[in-house]
């Protein structure tokens, strides 16, 4: 009787970490992940040897975070969703939802703004030092260009990216019984992709939220318009709930008690609001939805543990070591 080789460590690696013929969850966020260590290097290396733009500058910014977003985001989710391009971008189900989507950026806004202001008080409360985020930006003199340019790089571009690969590809990944735990990794995956420790909260709140749009209004149109009015919606509050400037603070007795009394209602406003679009959504969803379609949609995306595998393990050391250098301060 033949005995069979039992496969090498080697092959072993090779067959975990290689292009699944059936796309699931994690292979998106493996290669995402590389491609933000690559855009990580290169911020590293042009601190090292300087560059003409400084990265902190909004044109040093623009460059950076463009060219983040288009090799950890739009890349990534061009390759992989070939052949799930109407998965992925989804239909068209009507004006109404989108346009509820395009208002619940404003609870959305209300809420992060607040957990903002709360989060960078107990950075500097319990750590002593504000950690900045990879990549940043200052204006001394504002005008109605640099607003624009700021819109576009800081807003337009990364949900455009965010919408694409987080709220399309990654969402499409998980079957409609799974989508729970799917709201979860993809809004944890979204909030660690910034880099930012003072935005973490906000922005984990923001991907699931993201995240539900992209399932009740059934494309990625509506998590793209949501996170545009959220951030358009910060000049509806311009002067009434603003976030703290944490270039202009040292400790956290520099922060205003007016943040916090701002923040407060805000926070109390968002979720109430919220959970109105919630149960207009739902009820819209209920209306265009057909279970015998996401059966059939459901058979043909992997069961969530197919994901569950080296890549995660290879996504999660990439991300560990950039998040640990970016609170060491190595970019600054």
């Amino acid at each position: 009787m033949q005995e069979h080789k039992k496969p090498s460590f080697l092959n072993i690696v090779r067959y975990q970490l290689r292009c699944p013929s059936v796309m699931n969850w994690s292979y998106p966020l493996m290669l995402s992940a590389i491609m933000t260590a690559l855009m990580f290097s290169i911020r590293m290396l042009t601190k090292r040897f300087g560059s003409p733009i400084p990265a902190t500058s909004l044109i040093g910014y623009a460059v950076f975070e463009t060219l983040l977003i288009l090799l950890a985001a739009i890349l990534p989710a061009s390759l992989l969703s070939r052949g799930l391009t109407d998965r992925t971008i989804g239909n068209f189900t009507g004006a109404g939802s989108l346009i509820l989507a395009t208002i619940s950026g404003i609870p959305i806004m209300l809420i992060t703004t607040a957990l903002y202001n709360f989060s960078a008080w107990a950075l500097l409360r319990i750590g002593g030092k504000m950690c900045f985020p990879l990549f940043f930006y200052h204006v001394t003199k504002p005008n109605k260009l640099i607003s624009a340019l700021e819109i576009m790089t800081d807003s337009v571009i990364p949900a455009a990216g965010a919408s694409l690969f987080f709220f399309g590809l990654l969402w499409s990944r998980f079957r409609s019984k799974e989508r729970f735990v799917g709201y979860i990794i993809i809004a944890a995956a979204y909030a660690l992709f910034s880099f930012d420790l003072v935005s973490l909260a906000g922005l984990f709140i923001t991907g699931w939220w993201c995240s539900f749009l992209r399932t009740k209004t059934g494309n990625i149109a509506g998590p793209f318009l949501c996170l545009i009015s959220s951030r358009l919606s910060i000049f509806l509050f311009s002067g009434t709930l603003n976030k703290v400037d944490i270039l202009a603070i040292q400790t956290y007795s520099d922060i205003d008690s007016v943040y916090f009394y701002s923040s407060m209602p805000a926070i109390f406003m968002g979720v109430i609001l919220l959970s109105f679009f919630m149960r207009s959504l739902d009820s819209f969803y209920g209306t265009y939805t057909d279970e015998e379609d996401e059966k059939i949609l459901d058979a043909s995306i992997p069961a969530f543990d197919k994901g569950i595998n080296l890549t995660i393990i290879v996504s999660g050391a990439l991300f560990l070591t950039m998040w640990i250098l970016v609170c060491k301060g190595v970019h600054l």
